[in-house]
């Protein structure tokens, strides 16, 4: 770590004392950068960013800021100088500082100092009262299948875990931290120390220099004198934040092949897979083929047939490099049922059977061959005879394992339909939808039901029929169940207004 910004932060680690009126006129404030550019658009202002909040009527201007904004930024400036970026955080800055944050994008009322709020820390570091993002975070994590949550304005998806419980500063620190005219609204004023850069291969272990302050901390204000570039071969003074750079030349790092160099510019991360092309063999050495430098391990689609060790078998493995290896008939081998080992038998002789009882498990997975050790498969069908019952229960016979049983008896359980009975032969208890048609007359009284079978009303009758206006002129086709729906409803109204007026009449 550079010495002027290990003295900056061992400075900035305490808390400033309260501004006066008197050393806010005889002490000058840090030099500030000049003013962030303003937007090229500024007559389209959105009240969900704080930048096109601040541009709508003013431009971002540090140089001009209170006492408590150049507070925040003393410490950094004195390590970053006069060249420091700070058009991001400045935005947030300069907002906070007039006590002009933009309104809540869930209610839509104006964020008062005194409010207790949460901010977006992964990405849009957007400003939100507490009780609404609470409520939006149950709200998203119960109707969304995935136990996550998404930020109002980047959407950046949050685990239920972490749905905010307390009001906290800008940097954590702080619970509840009290409101103090002296610094910003909802910031604790104390150093923000949050880590510059969160990336594990930026090389950056600083953290921020700003008091706690709203929105993204600034890029790492430290010098590195002998920064690489990417592919080491340049080195120059810079800063930390940008220590990783391109100096535009090739790379010309060894390829994975360690044959060929990269032929591409100075670049990030890994060098790409080597495009050279060439005649390669196989890994048998038998085929040859034009491919690429980076494709040159290959297998053909031959078979070896090569020679084991033993001299007696040939290799049954496909195209591959190297021996074939040792037979894997030499050495320790069972009999067929693997009860007797023999330890010293050559690869061309077989292994004889033991003359016990297989016991090996039959494809019924209960019982075992009862047949003396064999060569070959055992017998997939399973012989044993065994008491079994039907898939009803009602009826139970010894049969062979391999044959299931079934009854006559018909079920008598009425289907889903609650019509029909099962009626089908030895039934578990899962009977099958009804396959029988309704034929129930439907409520035009014309026609019938050609559903399936079913529980309840039946649906409006699917057939159209022509209507038309009293000259015939103008006319359309409506399903006739609709027309029915539609001339019920107007008679059912009908008969209220009689009932109405009866009723009306009565008092009379």
């Amino acid at each position: 770590m550079p010495s002027s910004y290990a003295a900056a932060a061992a400075s900035s680690s305490r808390k400033p004392a309260p501004f006066t009126t008197a050393t806010a006129t005889t002490r000058k404030p840090a030099p500030l950068p000049a003013p962030a550019p303003p937007p090229s658009n500024p007559s389209h202002v959105s009240d969900s960013d704080p930048s096109s909040y601040s541009s709508s009527g003013e431009e971002t201007d540090l140089s001009a800021c209170d006492p408590a904004t150049a507070s925040v930024l003393s410490t950094y400036l004195s390590v970053a100088g006069n060249g420091a970026d700070l058009s991001k955080v400045g935005i947030f800055l300069n907002s906070a500082a007039r006590r002009r944050s933009p309104p809540c994008l869930i209610c839509l009322d104006p964020i008062r100092p005194s409010d207790p709020v949460w901010s977006c820390s992964a990405s849009c570091f957007a400003l939100l009262h507490l009780p609404c993002i609470q409520s939006w975070a149950h709200q998203s994590a119960s109707a969304a299948p995935a136990p996550t949550w998404g930020c109002p304005k980047c959407r950046v998806a949050y685990p239920k875990s972490q749905t905010p419980t307390s009001y906290h500063c800008f940097c954590s620190k702080t619970e509840d931290p009290p409101a103090d005219p002296w610094i910003l609204p909802h910031s604790c004023g104390d150093v923000c120390g949050r880590r510059l850069n969160s990336n594990p291969d930026s090389g950056c272990e600083h953290t921020c220099l700003l008091l706690c302050h709203p929105g993204p901390c600034p890029p790492c204000p430290a010098v590195v004198p002998n920064a690489r570039c990417f592919c080491g071969a340049h080195r120059e003074p810079r800063r930390c934040a940008h220590q990783r750079y391109s100096c535009k030349g090739k790379c010309n790092k060894r390829l994975s092949c360690e044959l060929h160099r990269c032929p591409v510019d100075c670049h990030d991360g890994p060098c790409p897979p080597c495009a050279v092309r060439g005649n390669h063999r196989c890994e048998c050495g038998e085929t040859m083929v034009e491919r690429l430098c980076s494709e040159r391990v290959f297998q053909c689609k031959r078979e070896c047939s090569g020679m084991l060790e033993c001299g007696k078998h040939k290799c049954e493995r496909g195209c591959h490099g190297g021996k074939c290896g040792e037979c894997p008939l030499r050495g320790q081998r069972t009999c067929p049922c693997g009860k007797k080992d023999y330890p010293r038998l050559e690869c061309d002789v077989e292994a004889a059977t033991c003359g016990s009882t297989c016991e090996k498990v039959l494809g019924c997975g209960r019982h075992k061959c009862p047949e003396r050790c064999h060569r070959g498969p055992c017998d997939v069908t399973c012989r044993l005879v065994i008491k079994k019952s039907c898939r009803c229960g009602v009826l139970k016979k010894e049969l062979p394992c391999h044959q299931d049983l079934t009854c006559e008896r018909k079920c008598q359980r009425l289907r889903a339909c609650g019509r029909h009975a099962c009626k089908r032969r030895c039934c578990v208890g899962d009977c099958p939808p009804c396959a029988e048609t309704c034929d129930r007359r439907l409520r035009c009284g014309n026609h019938k039901c050609l559903s399936p079978c079913h529980r309840g009303a039946c649906s409006p009758c699917p057939l159209m029929k022509t209507i038309s206006c009293f000259c015939g002129k103008t006319y359309f086709e409506v399903e006739i169940g609709s027309l029915w729906d539609r001339e019920e409803s107007e008679t059912s109204q009908m008969l209220k207004k009689m009932q109405y007026r009866s009723s009306l009449q009565t008092q009379a």
